[in-house]
């Protein structure tokens, strides 16, 4: 969606007191036009009160668009208003686009999730864990958000509701199914703990080569979701990184059968040798920080 510069417009349909929609004359396309009673005593092909504008905005794509314009009619002006600057905060802090179904997904997740705390309603979020280790920014804006409806409607909310949001940024941002963002964190998770126990170890998880590792895994677990491959490596290569590497190595091997026996997916050689050099990364670095601490 696009925030958009006002010119003259013409109402083309109302929706309701609140809102109505134009045609942009560059793009042809249908925009929305919000604003408290820039519809009273108005009819189609009037002119709009640029006074009451408050949003004008398109989404790019004609299918969500429809979808959106439904939803309008369904959820309070204020709740969408919300979801569009939480949006909005998003795309700044995490430099990233969005897949246009976020406004229409996590606004109905805003007005629902307002109605559930007005009702005493409160779910767990299963996944709030590893949302906050391997989705840490996207996190940190979710934590932004519950503090934006707390601000504008005057619900406090749970940090479970952080990490909702949070999960549709993500789902958003890598343009999937939810149930494949859900999936996609629970292999990340698996992975660790058999990079964790293999070696026995903690996490440094304010160390960039954990962060760099959590990248990696992303990455990975979204190509086994997608049954998408890494180009094969040479076979030279392989061999050296298992000579100078070879305990992540035999690591990158345990998360080879667990990944082919769980979901199917064939990791090749090129996998193997990304696994191992960013385990290999990770475990140098804690290492390190062990024996530094000793001395």
């Amino acid at each position: 969606m696009k925030t958009i510069g006002v010119n003259t417009m013409i109402i083309k349909r109302i929706l309701n007191n609140n809102v109505v929609t134009t045609i942009d004359e560059k793009s042809k396309r249908e925009k929305v036009i919000m604003g408290r009673g820039i519809a009273f005593q108005k009819r189609n092909g009037d002119m709009v009160d640029g006074l009451k504008i408050e949003k004008v905005f398109i989404l790019e794509n004609k299918i969500e668009n429809e979808k959106f314009l439904k939803l309008i009619n369904e959820i309070p002006m204020e709740y969408i208003k919300l979801s569009e600057t939480i949006i909005s905060y998003g795309k700044e802090k995490l430099n990233t686009q969005f897949d246009d179904h976020i406004y229409i997904a996590l606004t109905d997740h805003i007005d629902f999730a307002i109605k559930r705390y007005k009702e005493g309603i409160k779910l767990k979020n299963q996944l709030l864990w590893e949302i906050q280790r391997i989705h840490k920014r996207e996190y940190e804006v979710g934590l932004w958000a519950i503090d934006c409806i707390e601000h504008e409607v005057g619900i406090k909310m749970d940090l479970d509701e952080a990490g909702y949001i949070a999960l549709h940024l993500v789902d958003a941002a890598l343009n999937q199914s939810m149930d494949n963002t859900i999936n996609g964190i629970s292999i990340v998770q698996e992975i660790l703990n058999i990079i964790k126990y293999f070696f026995n170890v903690e996490f440094d998880e304010n160390d960039i080569s954990y962060d760099r590792l959590i990248t990696h895994l992303k990455y990975f677990s979204q190509r086994v979701i997608s049954d998408k491959k890494l180009p094969e490596d040479s076979n030279e290569f392989l061999k050296m990184v298992k000579i100078n590497y070879y305990k992540p190595y035999s690591c990158a091997l345990k998360i080879k059968i667990f990944i082919e026996k769980n979901y199917g997916y064939t990791i090749n050689n090129g996998e193997i040798v990304y696994l191992s050099l960013h385990i290999q990364r990770v475990i140098s670095s804690i290492t390190y920080k062990v024996s530094s601490e000793r001395l």
